[in-house]
């Protein structure tokens, strides 16, 4: 999966808390470093519940 990053303040066509997309490495390392984007997290993977008793 392609990391993803989430615009902390307007940059471009994106307003503030959209994911920003289309750029290029230089783009993306200079508005890390600016703080003006960030990294979203990958979401982890969650455990499938285990039930005891009559499935239905």
């Amino acid at each position: 999966m392609e990391k993803q990053y989430k615009a902390l303040q307007p940059v471009g066509r994106f307003k503030k808390g959209d994911v920003v997309g289309g750029l290029n490495d230089a783009q993306l390392k200079k508005l890390l470093a600016d703080g003006v984007i960030q990294e979203v997290p990958e979401p982890k993977a969650v455990p499938a519940k285990k039930t005891i008793g009559d499935e239905k």
